[in-house]
């Protein structure tokens, strides 16, 4: 495509300049590329995101979670409240269904009454918790995300642990 072969180093030498904050860490980069025609084997984006420990896949005015990755949530997710893996999880696994829903309804399949469920809670999700204009806390956003989960489902349609719904599903 006409990119130089040490295309992936080129990219980390200008990504992996540090700055380091006193008693604070450090930020690597905060990189913003461009995939042209949504091509993400474009080689600029493409190796970007073998480089950095992490990405956000933006579209329409949303965060893209199957396009976005990060290798250290899992260092992350034990260290914040005791839901939020398994929120996260099955949040993405029903957004997921949502997603194929939404093509079965696009070729004209008949919708049941738990695709009803899931295009509106696609909806809610999109808007609540991936629209970029969204910014909040991590303890409302896992709030927000039981709340959705709540005005969509039944406690045993979510998937998620008894434990779990007792503790955090909103009271009516």
């Amino acid at each position: 495509r006409g990119y130089p072969g040490d295309l992936y180093s080129q990219l980390a030498s200008r990504y992996e300049k540090a700055v380091d904050f006193s008693d604070s860490g450090s930020v690597t980069i905060l990189a913003v590329t461009t995939m042209p025609g949504d091509d993400v084997t474009h080689p600029v984006p493409d190796n970007t995101g073998y480089i950095t420990e992490g990405q956000f896949y933006l579209k329409g005015g949303h965060i893209e979670p199957f396009g976005s990755l990060s290798r250290l949530k899992q260092n992350v997710n034990n260290k914040t409240r005791k839901d939020h893996r398994a929120l996260m999880d099955n949040m993405i696994r029903l957004y997921s269904q949502y997603r194929d829903t939404l093509e079965k309804k696009s070729m004209g399949f008949a919708m049941s009454e738990w695709d009803a469920k899931l295009l509106k809670y696609g909806e809610l999700f999109e808007k609540q918790m991936m629209d970029l204009s969204v910014n909040i806390p991590l303890e409302e956003a896992l709030d927000n995300g039981w709340k959705i989960l709540a005005s969509c489902f039944e406690k045993q349609e979510t998937g998620l642990k008894t434990e779990l719904i007792e503790q955090f599903w909103p009271k009516a």
